[in-house]
């Protein structure tokens, strides 16, 4: 397994959190940091970009729902874009959070604005090619 880098960046009023390599166990706590970090600096709308990630654990999907959460909580809001791989989609569908958590499939379509009310997109794996 590799590390996690987070990069966060402002998209308008949103907060782009982009993850790539792997949210497992050894890589929370620093990706953690870095979300915090990036929502300070750049706002309580946050947009996880997950199309990079290649690999997400039980802790590594608590911390995505702790700030999906919080966010919200905030008074701000939080939304998943993809196209995840198929490591991902899996854990998704496995624990059932692709039924209850927005998932975009693709970054653009998160930072367009939101399909029509209680409307979620079906979670798909990157094209493998």
């Amino acid at each position: 397994m590799n590390g996690c880098t987070v990069t966060c960046r402002a998209a308008g009023p949103r907060t782009v959190v982009t993850l790539i390599g792997d949210l497992y166990l050894p890589t929370v706590q620093e990706a953690e940091r870095s979300i915090r970090a990036g929502r300070r600096e750049h706002g309580e709308h946050l947009v996880f970009d997950l199309e990079p990630l290649a690999f997400l654990d039980s802790s590594g999907l608590s911390l995505l729902l702790r700030f999906y959460l919080a966010a919200e909580g905030r008074g701000g809001s939080a939304t998943l874009a993809g196209p995840v791989s198929e490591r991902v989609a899996r854990v998704l569908r496995v624990t059932n959070l692709d039924q209850r958590l927005l998932i975009h499939p693709s970054l653009d379509a998160a930072l367009d604005g939101a399909p029509p009310a209680g409307r979620r997109e079906e979670v798909r794996p990157a094209d493998p090619r």
